[in-house]
């Protein structure tokens, strides 16, 4: 997939899967919260991960705003970020 925007919301969807682990932890307490903290954080560190190498222009490479903005075109060349373009 080379979409940068289809990827990015790829990455935020992983990313409230692991708060969904963090806080399920919080309620479960016991044993079951280290196992649902240790989820939450893999889940959040694949998130990262996922996006920093997934959410990029795909015309120059460089890395796209991870935030809420609007990535319609890459803020190094200029160029629309739509792969088909």
């Amino acid at each position: 997939m080379r979409d940068p925007r289809v990827n990015r919301i790829i990455g935020y969807v992983i990313f409230f899967i692991a708060c969904g682990f963090m806080i399920a932890g919080t309620v479960s307490g016991g044993v079951f919260m280290a196992v649902f903290y240790v989820l939450g954080g893999l889940f959040a560190l694949v998130s990262v991960v996922w996006m920093v190498m997934k959410v990029r222009c795909p015309h120059c490479g460089a890395l796209l705003y991870l935030k809420l903005y609007n990535i319609d075109r890459c803020p190094q060349c200029g160029k629309s970020t739509d792969p088909n373009a």
